[in-house]
C-alpha cells in the first residue's frame, strides 16, 4: 500500500506541474495580448491624433486666410466711406 500511495502522489504531481506549466503559459500568453492590444490601441491613438492635429493646422491656416480677407474687405470699406464722404461734401459745397 506504501507503494501504491507514492505512484499516486507521483502521478499527481506529474499532473499537477504538467497543468501548472499549461496554465502559466496560457496566463502569460493572455498577458502578452493584453500588451498586444494595449500597443495596438496607442498606435491607433496616436495616428488620429497627428491626423487630427494635421486638422487643426489646415483649419488654422484657414483662419488666418479668412482673417487676412477681413481686414482687406473691412480697410475697402473704410476707402469706400472716405470717398463717399468727400462726395458728399462736394456735392454739399456745390450746393450752397
Amino acid at each position: 500500500m506504501n507503494r501504491r500511495m507514492t505512484g499516486v502522489a507521483v502521478v499527481v504531481l506529474v499532473i499537477g506541474a504538467l497543468l501548472g506549466v499549461l496554465g502559466s503559459r496560457l496566463w502569460s500568453g493572455s498577458r502578452q495580448e493584453d500588451l498586444n492590444d494595449a500597443l495596438e490601441k496607442s498606435a491607433r491613438l496616436e495616428r488620429e491624433l497627428n491626423s487630427l492635429r494635421a486638422e487643426n493646422a489646415r483649419m488654422s491656416a484657414q483662419v488666418k486666410e479668412e482673417q487676412a480677407r477681413a481686414e482687406t474687405i473691412a480697410d475697402d470699406l473704410r476707402r469706400e466711406k472716405e470717398m463717399n464722404m468727400r462726395l458728399h461734401q462736394l456735392v454739399s459745397d456745390g450746393k450752397k
